[in-house]
């Protein structure tokens, strides 16, 4: 800690120093089986993130001195040095020259490594040099790569952003939903912390595996970017800033959506968790922290009570759900085993099958009023193949419209909207005897599969998959949704 507080002084960052110990403490709950250095980079790195934000917020960015008039400096294509082009033309250029827009595009050349940030006289750009200069020779190149990417990909949000907010004060549009989500992604700051974590790993093989981390880092930064306006929306209105609640989500909707990311990221890393690879391990505790900070406190104002409650919090909206990473209190010990298993269902964690066998023989059966309604489902492991596939497919859950009508596989799309995912049909509900109990289950019409379900509550249900020719039984949960699932909003909400 004390070496960052010097660093973060000594550059003049517009960080408060007292904020060096959270940074401090999160990156070791990150990677803790890094070594210090690996820790004092990647803070190095989350404070220089903030910085940006404090620097591109002032109503008055002033000019760097020395640095040519903005509107005097051609305008176009900043091409990073690992081969990409983005496009980081700056987006408010209609609003007129910026003097924070000379900084933006000095950062870029930083990056790109087309100019010596060490000799800036911003220390913004010479902060930017020290922590790229440190990850190329401590990083693994390809990843490095990707680092400076998603690098490039923050100046361009964080420009977007501010430009979107500056044409809604003025009484323009919003941006549309699809369009802030994806930029708004990139300046949570979680894929620049993944990514540095990755490049600073010595783990083999893992540029292989990149695809599924990749897709499920996306999901993260979109999880924890609706999370932030959640908790921050209160700040950010009196700020005049644009989040995801002003372009028109609701609480309840923002918070579905935020809960869904995190749940078909958490899915997509378990089979690599489960094998103990450390770039799935490290995402999913940066995910875990952001997750579990924005249901306690903002962090831009950690000691002023500015933002309302979460949804699901004891105070908040009457949106009770809670995020697969935000465990729920448990009552004090001894403890019956269905509150532990209703524990374990809104935490979203595992739990032993033996257990969940002996569980299921004591529960009730159910009949077919209690069914009709959408359900949503999870499981209670992660590693076997029934479990695999319901998380390749972004299993959400079913929807049983009557005895003969029942929507067994409602899925996610890339965009999170709901859709019933019928290549593998349909089914019904029949009266079955199983386990010597007869109760409603539900039997595939094409599959060699039959589902049945015990009553922990009337709104969860126990459930076991009986797959023909599998010798283990399958145990999931499903949890009534008091309301029809709604699509995502349409662009502008």
């Amino acid at each position: 800690m004390p070496r960052l507080e010097i660093w973060l002084k000594g550059l003049g960052l517009p960080v408060s120093t007292a904020l060096v110990p959270l940074m401090c403490l999160q990156t070791a709950f990150f990677t803790p089986w890094l070594p210090s250095e690996t820790c004092y980079q990647i803070s190095r790195l989350t404070l220089w993130l903030m910085a940006i934000d404090n620097v591109l917020d002032a109503p008055e960015a002033p000019e760097t001195p020395g640095e040519p008039d903005p509107s005097r400096r051609p305008r176009g294509r900043e091409e990073p040095g690992d081969g990409n082009t983005l496009d980081v033309r700056n987006a408010s250029d209609s609003a007129g020259p910026d003097p924070a827009d000379a900084r933006v595009r000095t950062w870029h050349r930083v990056l790109a490594g087309r100019e010596n940030g060490s000799a800036s006289i911003d220390p913004m750009a010479r902060a930017l040099a020290e922590i790229a200069e440190g990850l190329h020779h401590g990083g693994r190149p390809e990843l490095v790569a990707l680092w400076r990417k998603s690098m490039h990909q923050t100046l361009t949000g964080m420009d977007r952003e501010r430009a979107a907010a500056r044409t809604a004060n003025a009484g323009g549009g919003a941006p549309r939903l699809t369009e802030y989500l994806e930029h708004g992604a990139w300046t949570i700051g979680v894929e620049q912390q993944v990514t540095a974590l990755w490049a600073l790993m010595d783990e083999p093989g893992l540029s292989r595996r990149l695809p599924v981390l990749l897709g499920a880092l996306r999901q993260a930064a979109i999880a924890i970017r609706l999370l932030n306006d959640l908790r921050g929306h209160h700040r950010e209105q009196h700020e005049g800033k644009v989040d995801a609640l002003a372009i028109g989500l609701s609480e309840p909707e923002a918070y579905e959506r935020a809960e869904a990311a995190l749940g078909t990221c958490r899915r997509a890393l378990a089979p690599l968790t489960s094998a103990g690879y450390g770039s799935a391990v490290a995402l999913e505790r940066v995910v875990l922290w952001h997750a579990r900070m924005y249901h306690r406190f903002d962090p831009v104002r950690p000691g002023r009570a500015v933002s309302a409650a979460l949804p699901g919090e004891p105070d908040g909206a009457a949106h009770t759900r809670h995020t697969p990473f935000a465990h729920r209190p448990k009552e004090a010990p001894p403890m019956d085993i269905e509150q532990e298993v209703l524990d374990v269902i809104a935490s979203g964690g595992e739990y032993d099958s033996t257990k969940l066998a002996e569980l299921f023989d004591r529960l009730e059966p159910v009949d077919t009023a209690l069914l009709i309604g959408t359900w949503q489902g999870g499981g209670f492991e992660r590693t076997s193949e029934n479990a695999a596939l319901l998380a390749q497919m972004r299993w959400y859950g079913k929807r049983f419209v009557d005895a003969d009508h029942v929507e067994p596989l409602l899925c996610r799309d890339e965009q999170g909207a709901v859709f019933s995912f019928e290549e593998m049909g349909l089914a019904t509900l029949r009266g079955v005897v199983f386990r010597g109990k007869q109760s409603t289950a539900m039997v595939y019409d094409q599959l060699p599969v039959i589902d049945h379900f015990r009553r922990l509550t009337d709104d969860v249900l126990l459930c076991v998959m009986d797959k023909k020719g599998d010798p283990a039984d399958f145990f999931f949960h499903l949890t009534r949704v008091p309301r029809p699932v709604p699509p995502p909003p349409g662009d502008g909400g």
